[in-house]
């Protein structure tokens, strides 16, 4: 990406601001940002599932969904929801591997790439990026764990109100009182299904009895949790509250 180009300033103040690249020298960051291209995909748009097989993309804008399809019954589960700062295909980063998965942009996506070789020279050569980035792997490989076992022992009011409470933020909003909701607040409740591996069917009755419970406000793609310890409640005191909000 050239310096001239117009959203190059809001690209590096993004990058700055990541959790995976702000601990790098702003040369080491412009120098990054020169070997990167940009690519837009269209909200609703379904990315190549090729991609990420051949190139690193650094999300700056949107959001990514991230689904597997099963080719018999064609059913869709969704672990990952990238956005601002993310990697993908981090997996095929690592290893080289053939990695099917069907991206799709769930916004006008802005990202910048470049193939995965220079990617892994990079890294190579840039070891301070390792601080930030073995951790990012961890947590990515702790999502992948969480899903997993909560397909097994989590009934699908646990695993959905453990999805509303990772994106909570337990500050309440002094008009009305309630607690945002972030990344996930407008998405549909077949995504909100993929992403914990149930049916639209099933989410939606259970999105309803959170709403007559007056656990959570959602209407117009918004959602807000109006009584976030009820919320908790729902959550089986057997299981673990993944990234449970620290104030509480």
């Amino acid at each position: 990406m050239s310096s001239d180009d117009p959203f190059y300033k809001q690209t590096l103040n993004t990058l700055k601001h990541s959790t995976l690249f702000n601990q790098l020298d702003p040369k080491t960051l412009e120098g990054l940002l020169a070997k990167l291209k940009p690519v837009q995909w269209k909200k609703g748009e379904t990315i190549d599932s090729e991609i990420g097989t051949k190139y690193c993309h650094i999300i700056i804008e949107g959001r990514l969904k991230v689904t597997h399809i099963d080719p018999e019954t064609g059913r869709t589960v969704a672990p990952f929801l990238l956005s601002k700062g993310d990697i993908f295909d981090v997996f095929s980063l690592l290893d080289g591997e053939e990695h099917i998965v069907f991206p799709i942009a769930m916004d006008n996506v802005s990202a910048l790439y470049l193939p995965l070789e220079e990617a892994r020279q990079c890294i190579a050569e840039h070891p301070e990026f390792n601080k930030q980035f073995l951790p990012y792997l961890g947590n990515m490989m702790r999502q992948i764990e969480h899903f997993g076992i909560s397909q097994i022992f989590d009934d699908t009011i646990t695993r959905l109100a453990n999805l509303i409470l990772r994106h909570t933020y337990p500050e309440k909003d002094p008009h009305d009182g309630h607690c945002e909701v972030r990344l996930i607040n407008n998405l549909s409740h077949e995504s909100l299904a993929e992403m914990i591996g149930s049916v639209r069917s099933v989410v939606s009755a259970q999105m309803h009895k959170l709403k007559e419970e007056e656990i959570i406000l959602s209407k117009r793609g918004h959602l807000a949790v109006k009584n976030l310890e009820k919320l908790i409640q729902k959550i089986d005191k057997f299981h673990c509250v993944e990234n449970k909000p620290s104030s509480l």
